[in-house]
């Protein structure tokens, strides 16, 4: 489907959601009494500082330390009403541009980075150009091996490659922005666990809570899984790394009672307008978009 059909269909789709009130209705009711964390990934400054606009005005903007300890104590006693928690990740440079708006609205997201990928000239492997959507979706379901054996071959990819131009923050940028924003593991490279050997897995996850301690000398406790793929034995090796939670992109809302190893989140699109950011936020655009990518991988393979 042409990236200008998708795009209107996506827009028309939140025009229908936002006139029937249904993110009113979910903010009412869903959001009363759970916390909703978002998740960005590249967004730029102008529409950040929209959404943000909007959610001071209509929610509650919490930490992810604040929320992930109201689990543990099992009490949200002390969480306000519609709370939402802003996370990002990957760790794009990009995300430095930010960081007046966050001063701005006096909030403290969290930034999940790929930790050898910041502070070089490496590249992020999703971000080779000549991918398209559905190849991309085809990579991640190969194992890590044979997803960097195909990336070497098609465009001479390598994971510790050095490149002209940077995609990833750098240290510097980090330490500017570590008074207002919280950061913590991604991995080090970005792999899909699942498709992970155990060795592969166990250093992706423990060693990037490494690298980051020893970069900006700091103690890190939760992890982002990457694409929010996750198995048990993710899980269990974020616990063993004494980690204290970990997020999932699994759509949906966290309660008192949600798994601090299987946060839920709302992914939202980097390019949203407030009509669609809106109407992300009831999650409903995203449901609809997995149904149908699900629909047209099954027509298609």
């Amino acid at each position: 489907m042409p990236d200008r059909l998708v795009s209107f269909a996506k827009n028309a789709i939140s025009i229908v959601i936002c006139v029937l009130g249904i993110p009113l209705l979910i903010r009412k009711w869903v959001c009363r009494n759970r916390v909703t964390i978002l998740l960005y990934h590249d967004v730029l400054p102008e529409v950040f500082a929209k959404h943000l606009a909007y959610l001071s005005r209509q929610y509650n903007i919490i930490s992810l330390d604040t929320l992930v300890t109201a689990i543990y104590n099992k009490d949200f006693t002390k969480i306000p009403p519609k709370s939402v928690v802003v996370t990002i990740d990957d760790g794009h440079a990009g995300n430095f541009a930010l960081l007046p708006i966050i001063k701005q609205y006096h909030i403290r997201p969290t930034i999940y980075v790929c930790t050898q990928i910041i502070n070089t000239h490496r590249h992020f492997w999703f971000r080779i150009q000549e991918q398209s959507k559905k190849e991309k979706e085809r990579l991640k379901r190969l194992s890590n091996a044979d997803r960097l054996a195909h990336l070497k071959n098609i465009v001479d990819f390598e994971p510790e490659k050095e490149y002209q131009d940077r995609q990833a923050l750098n240290i510097d940028e980090m330490q500017e922005m570590m008074q207002d924003v919280d950061f913590q593991p991604h991995t080090q490279f970005h792999p899909i666990l699942p498709y992970c050997t155990e060795a592969e897995c166990r250093r992706e996850i423990l060693e990037s809570k490494a690298d980051l301690e020893n970069f900006l000398g700091i103690e890190c406790f939760h992890f982002s899984y990457p694409n929010g793929d996750y198995t048990k034995r993710e899980i269990e090796i974020v616990k063993d790394g004494a980690f204290h939670s970990a997020r999932t992109t699994d759509l949906g809302w966290n309660g008192v009672r949600t798994s601090p190893y299987k946060l839920k989140a709302i992914s939202i699109s980097d390019d949203a307008g407030l009509i669609r950011f809106r109407a992300e936020l009831t999650t409903i655009p995203q449901r609809l978009g997995k149904w149908v990518n699900s629909l047209l991988w099954k027509i298609t393979n």
